[in-house]
């Protein structure tokens, strides 16, 4: 079973999106990155998860703030998720990759240790989310 774990966290590492080359600018191109209200303020407002993921990672600190903008985008992911109305299948794999977060990254401690957990949480549940098809109602 750890070795399924460890299978999905590596899986995720390799399908998260690629924040690194977003940047950290609102809808007119203005650079927000020093103005950690206004960049959380778009993440909760994004339309979907991969929006929300890939502003909270181009607005990353490396710091404990990490841990409100990746909760604020998680949030935005879970909303998400619950329109694909996922099977509980897929809600116990992301409880379980969402555990293994937090067990690796947090005995590490200090802000960099809750900014990883924070991150890593994120990129479980996008992962998640890009797996399940949105099943649109007509």
């Amino acid at each position: 079973m750890n070795s399924l774990k460890a299978l999905f966290a590596v899986m995720v590492l390799a399908t998260a999106t690629t924040t690194m080359a977003a940047e950290c600018k609102d809808t007119k191109g203005n650079d927000i990155y020093n103005n950690p209200p206004v960049f959380q303020a778009l993440i909760s407002q994004a339309e979907n998860c991969y929006q929300a993921a890939e502003l909270a990672g181009a607005c990353a600190w490396g710091s404990g703030l990490d841990v409100r903008t990746a909760g604020l985008a998680y949030a935005v992911c879970e909303a998400d998720l619950a329109k694909r109305q996922p099977v509980k299948a897929d809600t116990d794999l992301l409880t379980a990759m969402v555990e293994r977060c937090g067990a690796h990254h947090d005995p590490d401690g200090g802000s960099m240790g809750r900014s990883f957990t924070a991150f890593c949480q994120l990129n479980a549940i996008e992962f998640i989310v890009k797996m399940i098809p949105f099943q649109e109602v007509y």
